[in-house]
Formats: structure tokens, sequence, C-alpha cells
């Protein structure tokens, strides 16, 4: 049985971080060690971009940690592979139990049929006893608000969207975690769950436990803190008391912030002579606490506030660069691509297959395409194909014994179209979907008219372009629901079918509901109700364009000569 960890007493250390403690300036920009201490709520703020939600992922193990080290007391949350894989990173399952995450939209990862699933998946983890499991569940359900235990038997698909953020939130209550990390809580829910939200958080920090809350509504969340952690826009975090902050409003300006109304009338009370004692908890007096007006003001700014941070997301780095194919027309790589398609799959030995990737290497390395974005996708299919080829090749004989020829060709088909995919996951990267439907209307329209049969055939290529790498997206995000609320890592088939089963839930639900939206979207623009007039732009064939064709099409004929 695994050890339940009581939720106080753990600091949270995070190693290989930039900060700086109130006005202190000394050693700004070196790496340092900053500890956070159980029984304080910190909240961290910094402006859209500047990388909050990615560093409170990082602190909860869902990104790689890019030279952060977080401790939950002395359980690194990152540890070295021993044996097979020696000297690579792998997570701590100890660590992972030593928190409780809510992303910013937790109720996208709920999964199971009523509210009490919800709540044992999260408690899972720690092993309760079931009279303990009760007693949590029914603190979950308080914590958000409901104080009946009927709702343990709603089904949260038909709820409305604030009960499933409550929802999402009581999972997150119901771990017995000593900190939670918590990304805009309150966003989706009414003036009343935001009282109820802080009711809890105040409750669990007389208990002991730590918070960690990223909110962009200041105005709710400043009063709660006992220390602000700003983040501004080159990765330097300056750790501060909210009394600090008062003094020292600039800092959120600092931060790429705005300075709220209300916090100026504060700092302005302060530079009079007001004790800060008085102004303080939770800096509620009437001439602190902002109007209705102001609330909206400050929430509507925060929206507004766009500043891009060099610690951002590598895919949007990756996004930034220009690839060599860009300056060409599109038609010229969709032909090139399908008859280098074509040439690849004529190959017949393996002799053949190396020379192809070879092919496929030089291709990608001169357009400067990188398939990072793509790694898992590329693993996975790595991972399905050897596990295939070993199956047939074992079954091949009668007797179950692993036959080496058939597992070659088994798994000679897959490289093969491996090949091929590696070129096809490079095309949205240097084309986007409204260039290829422009270009393919304008290679099928006549006299201005694209044919009913080519809008079929455009609309389905353009949208497998379009949400493959949205699909990505929700699958990668489901995934790091179901890590920070499930705590396993899948280190056997029985883990591994069982994590697979959590993330394709809400994945599969999700992508009804894209299905829905898109259905109701192409509708309105009255796609398939006839032919319809193409308002493309010009596209004219370079030299270039007709060069990068002639390539492709000497290549396929070469693959085709070599598979002979």
């Amino acid at each position: 049985m695994a050890k339940v960890i009581k939720p106080h007493g753990i600091p949270l250390r995070l190693e290989g971080i930039r900060w700086r403690r109130g006005e202190e300036g000394a050693g700004e920009g070196r790496l340092e060690e900053l500890t956070l201490t159980p029984g304080k709520i910190v909240l961290l703020m910094g402006a859209n971009g500047a990388g909050k939600s990615t560093l409170l992922e990082k602190i909860a193990g869902l990104r790689p940690p890019e030279g952060l080290q977080a401790t939950y007391g002395q359980e690194a949350l990152w540890m070295r592979r021993r044996g097979i894989g020696r000297g690579r990173l792998r997570l701590n399952e100890r660590a992972l139990l030593c928190y409780s995450y809510a992303s910013q939209s937790p109720e996208e990862g709920l999964f199971a049929r009523s509210i009490s699933d919800e709540l044992d998946y999260s408690l899972r983890p720690y092993r309760l006893p079931p009279e303990v499991q009760a007693e949590r569940r029914g603190d979950a359900l308080g914590a958000v608000g409901w104080e009946s235990e009927q709702w343990l038997a709603r089904d949260p698909y038909l709820l409305s969207g604030g009960e499933r953020r409550r929802t999402a939130l009581a999972a997150v209550f119901a771990a017995p975690a000593p900190w939670l990390l918590l990304d805009e809580p309150t966003a989706g829910l009414d003036g009343a769950g935001h009282l109820v939200i802080a009711r809890k958080l105040k409750e669990l920090r007389s208990e002991g436990s730590g918070v960690v809350l990223v909110s962009h509504d200041s105005d709710w969340a400043l009063p709660l803190a006992d220390e602000v952690l700003l983040l501004d826009c080159a990765g330097m975090l300056r750790l501060c008391s909210r009394e600090q902050l008062i003094q020292h409003p600039e800092w959120l300006a600092e931060a790429g912030m705005r300075v709220p109304a209300w916090l100026r009338t504060v700092h302005r009370l302060w530079l009079s002579g007001a004790r800060l004692d008085r102004l303080g908890d939770p800096l509620a007096a009437a001439m602190a606490w902002p109007s209705e007006n102001e609330r909206g003001e400050a929430a509507e700014s925060a929206a507004a506030v766009e500043v891009q941070s060099p610690v951002a997301d590598s895919p949007s780095r990756e996004r930034g660069i220009r690839h060599r194919l860009a300056g060409f027309d599109p038609r010229s790589i969709w032909l090139a691509y399908v008859l280098i398609s074509v040439g690849l799959f004529t190959l017949r030995d393996w002799s053949g297959i190396a020379i192809g990737a070879a092919a496929v290497a030089a291709l990608l390395l001169a357009g400067r395409v990188s398939l990072r974005r793509w790694r898992g996708v590329i693993a996975n299919y790595a991972i399905f194909s050897i596990l295939t080829s070993a199956i047939f090749a074992s079954g091949a004989g009668g007797d179950w014994a692993l036959r080496g020829e058939a597992f070659a060709d088994t798994s000679f088909a897959f490289t093969r179209t491996l090949l091929i995919l590696l070129l096809g996951l490079a095309i949205p990267l240097v084309m986007s979907p409204l260039s290829l439907r422009r270009s393919l209307e304008r290679m099928t329209s006549f006299r201005n008219a694209s044919p009913l049969w080519a809008q079929r055939g455009i609309l389905a290529v353009t949208l497998m372009m379009r949400f493959v790498p949205v699909l990505l997206e929700l699958w990668e995000r489901f995934a790091k629901i179901i890590r920070a609320r499930g705590k396993k890592m899948a280190r056997n088939p029985v883990a591994f079918v069982r994590r697979l089963r959590d993330i394709a839930l809400p994945f599969l639900l999700a992508l009804f509901r894209l299905g829905d939206e898109v259905t109701l979207a192409l509708e309105s623009r009255g796609v398939g109700d006839g032919k319809a007039v193409v308002h493309t732009q010009q596209m004219k064939w370079r030299l270039r364009d007709y060069g990068l064709a002639a390539g492709g099409a000497l290549l396929a004929c070469g693959l085709w000569l070599l598979g002979r």
C-alpha cells in the first residue's frame, strides 16, 4: 500500500531559475534556488505569453524540465534512469503524489460517467481506506459549494459548463496532496464560485498545504496571496510579499502588466501614511477593494495584453522559422511529394529502403524542415510497427516462434510507409491549409467555378492538413491531464492500456464536439450546395517551381529504377 502523504510540512524547492527577492538586486540573472514554504498561497503573475502556464507545467512534470528541477520535500521530480536508457530523465512517481494540478481547462479531462468515479480516479493513486475516501469525496463536494451527496451520481457530461468546471476542481481538491498547482481556477465561474474557491484555498492554507496559483484576476487573487511571483518576459522571477507590491506597484508594469486603478489607490494611501496592516487582509477595505467597473476594466486589460516571451513554447519558435520551401508554389510542392511517394512505393528491398531513407533525410535537411513537433507520432508509429511485425512473425509458422524472414518482410512495409509519412508530415510545416486549398481550387476550377466532386476532395485534404496538428495538440493536452491525475507512468502493458483508455475517452469526446462545430461552420458557409465560385489569388509557376517538380520526377524515376 502506498504511503499517504500528509498535506503539510513539505517545501517545494525550485532549482535552475533566475529570481530576485523583493528589492534586493544582488544575484540577478544568476541561477538560484527558490524554496516555497508550505502553508502559503503563492500567486504567479505575468503578462500573457510570459510563460506562467509553461512554468507551472514544468513544476508538475508535464513538460521537459529544460534545466529546471522541482523537488517536493526530499523527492526530486525528475530522476536519472538506471539500466536500459541509463542517464535519461524519468519522472519520480513519489514526487507526482505530492501535488494536485488543475490546468486552464480541467473540465476537458473529465471522462467518467459520474462525479463519484471522477473523484475516485483522483484518489486511486493514494490507496486510501474506503472510509477516508468517502470523507474526502464529501469534503471535495463541499469545497466547490455542493453540500448534497446526490451530486456524486450526476453525469459530468449532462452538467452545465460551470458545473463541469466545479466537478474538475472537486477532483483536484479530493487528492490528499501537500501542494496545489492551479492555473486560472476561477475562469468560467460566477461570483459565488469565486468566493467558494477562495474559502477552500484559505482552508488549505490553514491546514498547512501550499498553493501555487496562476490568475489574471488580480482583484480576486491578490487578497489571497501571501507571496507573489512576478514573471517578466525575459524569464526573470521576482519574489515579493503582498505588502511590497503595494509599495512598488511599478513592478507590475516592469513585468509587462497593467497596474489596476485600485492598486494605485492603495499605494497612495500607503504614501499618505496609512498602515499596511490595516489595508492588508484582504485588501478589502472600502477604499481598497475595486468597484465592479474597475474589475471589468482590469479583466478587459488582462485579455488585451499580448506580450511575446523568449521562454515561449518551442512549437511557437518553430512556427517562426521560414523554411526554404516557403517561396515555392504549393502546387509544385504537392506534385513533387506525390511523385516521390510513388517512387518510394516501388522499392522492393532493404538496400532500396536505405537509399530512400537517405534521400528523404537529404530533402528534409535541404528544406530546413524540422519534424521535432511530430516526434511523438513518429515514435509511436515505430513502436507499433515493431510490435505488429513481431506478432505476425511469431505466428507465421504456427508454433509462435519468431521468424526472422517474416519479421523483415512485415517491417519492410511499415518502414517504406514511414518514409512517405515523414515527407507528408513536413507539408503542414511548409504550406498552410489556406494556400493548399487555393492551389487545388485553381487546378480544378473551370470558368472560375469548382465542381462538387472537386470541392469534396479539396475539403477532405484541407481538413486533414488543418486538423492533424489540432488533434495532436488535443492528445498531448489530455495526456498531460491524465498524467497529473493518474500519477502513474506506463511501465507495463496493463498500465499502458489503462492510461491509453483514460486518454482516449476524453479525446474522442472532444473530437465529437469539434466535429459538430466544424459541421455547423461548413453548413453556414454553404459547403456542399453545388458548384462554388472560386475567388483565388492568381498563382503563377516560376522557374523554381518547374525545377522542384522536375527534381521530384527525376528522384521518383531513380527510385523506380532502383526498385525494379
